[in-house]
């Protein structure tokens, strides 16, 4: 082999090694749901799978049913486990760089919902709530 399709085989090497590792790195859990008054909400986890006792990374996109964003909305959110009571796990989320970010901890493995409470100046309050199919043990 020459000299010159030894070094193409090697940058199609690392080229390939380098976009399976931001395909790995990009990882993240989306859900997405539409409240009841057609308002779209997307909840985007910084990790896939999700584990417990992690400090993961979260950001929530509101749109109203135009597809406009929602920006003035104060969140109050709740991380609960459907099947068992749980003690009070309630992160903060604040408007920041085109969403409302926070930082989320599961305290156990198994199924999740993540309740969100929208209060809107001149608007009436909205729950949304998205279900998590699995939070995995560390």
């Amino acid at each position: 082999m020459t000299t010159r399709k030894t070094i193409l085989c090697a940058l199609f090497v690392v080229a390939g090694l380098l976009c399976l590792a931001s395909v790995t790195c990009a990882a993240e859990t989306r859900i997405a749901t539409v409240t009841g008054k057609g308002d779209k909400a997307v909840l985007v986890f910084a990790d896939k799978p999700l584990k417990t006792m992690t400090e993961t990374p979260f950001t929530i996109r509101l749109h109203d049913a135009a597809g406009v964003p929602i920006e003035d909305a104060n969140l109050s959110i709740s991380l609960t486990m459907p099947m068992m009571p749980m003690p009070p796990n309630y992160p903060q989320a604040l408007w920041s760089d085109g969403a409302y970010r926070g930082v989320a901890v599961f305290t156990m493995a198994g199924v999740w919902q993540v309740h969100v409470e929208l209060q809107r100046p001149a608007a009436t309050t909205e729950k949304v709530v998205f279900n998590i199919e699995m939070v995995m043990m560390q």
